[in-house]
């Protein structure tokens, strides 16, 4: 093995750590509020630039994709959602969230009957969570 095979080696090494670094920074504080029924405020991906407010999100399930990445499963409040703030089942990319602060807040009834009814990874005939890690 060359000089150049090792540093590509410890680059991808490397690249491949900070990935799973970076996905995995909220991933125990999202556990947390999943498994105590707990709301959050959620900062995502763009909306800081769309001038959203942040998103307030029961947290319902957390789980690793096929794809190796982790996600979240919730009742999204309030928040852009393609320029619309509506309330709905949502799955939030870990890759994604900018900022997460635990709040104060208490499921509402069709929220709390969506996490009962549990989730089994699949969005229509596209089943893409491979575990769930807590809820």
């Amino acid at each position: 093995m060359n000089i150049k095979h090792i540093l590509i080696l410890v680059f991808v090494s490397v690249a491949f750590m900070s990935t799973v670094n970076a996905q995995s920074k909220y991933e125990a504080e999202l556990c947390d509020a999943a498994k105590t029924g707990r709301t959050i405020e959620l900062v995502y991906d763009q909306d800081a630039k769309k001038g959203c407010l942040p998103r307030l999100v029961d947290v319902h399930q957390v789980g690793i994709g096929n794809n190796g990445k982790l996600y979240m499963h919730g009742w999204q409040h309030r928040g852009c959602t393609k320029g619309r703030d509506y309330e709905s089942k949502r799955i939030f990319r870990f890759d994604k969230i900018k900022s997460v602060d635990v709040i104060d807040g208490v499921f509402s009834e069709k929220s709390q009957s969506v996490k009962d009814a549990g989730w089994n990874g699949c969005i229509g005939s596209n089943c893409f969570i491979k575990e769930n890690i807590c809820e």
